[in-house]
């Protein structure tokens, strides 16, 4: 071999380590940015989150019957943002609410202001909680149908001694989750804790 065939296969060997180089270190930096994208999206997740900021307050129907009559007709209660976190759109296309109790499971929120009502206590007018804001949420359970629930045509209202539960799923962020027991019901309204 003379030193030209040796230069040619030894700047071969140069440009396909070149080659194979520019791929791996091409590949490293689509991996590091792919990682950082889920770890910034991981991030957005975990810091926004609801708290509710005052207990439930029931409102009964049929209270002077015996405690089997009595059943749970509406529900408020208040929510506000974590202290730090992200806002959170409590727009109808963003948020699933969910009710369950022991007989039915369906859905409370598909628009505002038919079975639960999300209006601004203190916000600057959108629909997004931000650090400060409350939000007044109403669920009227004499409005859910009991075709839209989950075996249709099961009993709607929660009653006395029963659980029942309520989740609030923003796009982003963690589940505000409300279970309660309902105590024994003497008057129309009362706190539920």
């Amino acid at each position: 071999m003379t030193g030209l065939e040796t230069a040619i296969i030894l700047v071969a060997f140069v440009i396909t380590a070149a080659a194979f180089a520019f791929v791996v270190l091409n590949m490293g930096f689509l991996t590091a940015e792919k990682a950082q994208s889920v770890i910034s999206a991981g991030m957005t997740e975990a810091s926004s989150s609801l708290l509710m900021d005052s207990g439930l307050i029931g409102q009964f129907g049929n209270v002077t019957g015996s405690q089997q009559d009595v059943y749970l007709q509406k529900l408020t209660f208040y929510i506000k943002l974590s202290q730090g976190h992200e806002p959170v759109d409590l727009s109808d296309d963003k948020l699933v609410a969910t009710y369950t109790n022991s007989r039915c499971h369906g859905e409370i929120y598909a628009t505002n202001g038919t079975i639960m009502t999300i209006s601004g206590v203190n916000s600057d007018g959108d629909r997004l909680i931000e650090t400060g804001e409350k939000f007044k949420v109403t669920v009227d359970f004499t409005a859910l149908s009991s075709d839209s629930v989950d075996p249709t045509g099961a009993d709607v209202y929660a009653r006395p001694y029963e659980e029942f539960r309520i989740e609030l799923r923003p796009s982003t962020g963690a589940v505000l989750a409300i279970e309660r027991q309902i105590p024994a019901v003497y008057t129309t309204v009362m706190v539920i804790d």
